[in-house]
């Protein structure tokens, strides 16, 4: 019966460590997501700022608009592909702190 009594203490002091541990986990899951979403929409809103538009069939004045709307959806791009890099690599950062500062 004792040794079913030790048994049983033994993980529950494991507890905090495995559910510190599986939150760290998932966050860095989740900010290496975060990473290969800005990654992906900085690499698209550059391709879609530096290509030119195809204005096949178009008049003048839509291929205008096109353009612009192009330049326009291109820069929103750029500039939330960028946002999310910062974002994700803050908290990569911020993790990789709290992680040291634990271990000393």
């Amino acid at each position: 019966m004792q040794h079913e009594a030790t048994d049983t203490k033994a993980p529950e002091s494991q507890a905090p460590k495995s559910a510190e541990g599986l939150t760290r986990a998932a966050l860095l899951g989740l900010c290496g997501g975060i990473l290969l979403g800005g990654l992906f929409l900085l690499g698209v809103g550059l391709k879609t700022r530096l290509s030119p538009a195809d204005c096949t069939g178009l008049s003048e004045m839509e291929c205008g608009f096109r353009r612009d709307a192009d330049l326009e959806m291109g820069r929103l791009q750029v500039i939330m592909g960028s946002g999310l890099l910062a974002l994700g690599a803050a908290v990569v950062v911020l993790l990789r702190s709290r992680a040291r500062a634990a271990s000393s």
